[in-house]
């Protein structure tokens, strides 16, 4: 019985592994070519417009990834069939359905990538800035809370939606987007759009944080001629 409750716990783990470690490296890639082509390869110091934009702009391109991994992982979670069944089934069904719920996943991964790569950074160096005296750790976690926070909770409702949405490829209660929009409304108004928002705002916090110190600790590492 304990090993069966394993299993269902984890369903879907492999392919979240696969979309958390591949999406990541593509946000970070992206990002890198975006700021590259702002700057046209010149070296100087970014605004704070331009940084949060350019990871905005990588956040929604890694959806094209992230979206049909999670779609597999979502319906793992609900049906718990093996990998290569689960991905027969939603080919079977309609290759249309590859692109569930991809709109709402560019739009948070944009307002993620944002957080993590633009916003944090930002609200770190000003903190430093304005508190010089400050140690770097504590200005890493005030901007962690609020670069965790904005993300968050600007970017919930766009994952409910496109939860609901890879949950139902059959569409038997959500179509399309205005569709599940709509229905989530009428069944616990704006509050059915925040359902689990508080325990990914703890999991975007530890992101935020963790993230902004690996790039500003292994970055000059790995491209020592830029620092």
């Amino acid at each position: 019985m304990e090993g069966d409750t394993a299993y269902y716990r984890y369903r879907g783990y492999p392919s979240n592994c696969l979309n958390v470690v591949s999406v990541t490296v593509w946000q970070f890639a992206a990002n890198g070519f975006i700021k590259k082509m702002i700057t046209g390869g010149k070296q100087r110091e970014f605004t704070a417009a331009e940084e949060i934009g350019a990871a905005l702009g990588a956040g929604m391109s890694s959806a094209f990834i992230c979206s049909p991994l999670e779609l597999i992982m979502v319906q793992q979670q609900r049906k718990g069939a093996s990998l290569a069944s689960t991905i027969g089934s939603i080919t079977n069904s309609g290759l249309i359905n590859w692109g569930r719920g991809l709109w709402m996943t560019a739009m948070r991964e944009g307002v993620y990538t944002a957080g993590y790569l633009g916003v944090t950074p930002v609200i770190r160096s000003e903190v430093s800035s304005r508190f010089p005296t400050w140690n770097e750790e504590l200005c890493r976690i005030i901007a962690s809370i609020c670069g965790g926070a904005i993300s968050c909770y600007l970017s919930h409702p766009t994952d409910t939606i496109k939860t609901c949405l890879q949950g139902d490829v059959e569409r038997k209660r959500f179509t399309n987007h205005a569709s599940t929009a709509s229905a989530l409304y009428k069944e616990g108004g704006i509050a059915a759009f925040y359902r689990g928002a508080p325990w990914r705002l703890f999991r975007q916090i530890g992101g935020m944080f963790l993230m902004d110190k690996i790039r500003v600790t292994v970055s000059p590492l790995l491209f020592p001629h830029r620092f």
